[in-house]
């Protein structure tokens, strides 16, 4: 790969730099892609008790980084109704993150009760559903093309069921809110 050092670059004009396809100008600490996703399904996903979860997919985020040592950071903005004793957790490629210091729960071990982030505590499931920030970053690691997602599991002895996008007891009624979720994720560029 050649590379070339300068002070500036100008344009000759309208103030437009061309860069050919397939190739890049990075700056360390910027964007190098952003790619987002958005649903509005009535998904419903199983929290189980045990294991490590289960993926919600219409949240996938795929990346194939352009760089090994960059940073991805994601954000999801997750629109559901969910049993109060649920804990959300972070997978990549369709399992549990464990990456030492980049675990997709917390680090104190992978218990049933522990997570990345918890639901809400409320009495009323039948409506109103809730909306979970979720943000996550991992070094990129490779080139490859790469999955993540929230994912989720119950935090008590009871399964529990996540519904996407609307309340437990409707998908389309007065009083029963129907909403989108959406996910970005970015390629921080390190070099």
């Amino acid at each position: 790969m050649s590379q070339i050092s300068c002070r500036s670059i100008k344009s000759r004009s309208a103030g437009s730099i061309i860069i050919s396809p397939g190739t890049s100008v990075i700056n360390p600490g910027s964007v190098a892609q952003l790619l987002v996703v958005r649903t509005n399904a009535f998904t419903s996903y199983s929290s189980p008790t045990t294991g490590n979860g289960t993926t919600i997919t219409d949240l996938n985020l795929v990346i194939t980084p352009k760089k090994a040592n960059s940073m991805l950071v994601m954000q999801w903005m997750l629109n559901c109704e969910v049993g109060h004793d649920t804990v959300f957790l972070i997978h990549k490629n369709g399992s549990l993150i464990t990456d030492v210091g980049y675990e997709g729960r917390n680090n104190i071990g992978n218990n049933q009760w522990v997570g990345y982030v918890p639901a809400n505590y409320e009495n009323n499931t039948a409506s109103t559903p809730a909306c979970y920030f979720i943000q996550y970053a991992i070094p990129a690691g490779s080139t490859s093309q790469q999955t993540f997602a929230p994912a989720t599991r119950s935090s008590s002895a009871s399964a529990s069921t996540l519904f996407l996008n609307r309340s437990f007891s409707s998908a389309g009624a007065s009083s029963f809110e129907n909403m989108v979720s959406t996910g970005k994720i970015m390629e921080i560029s390190s070099e």
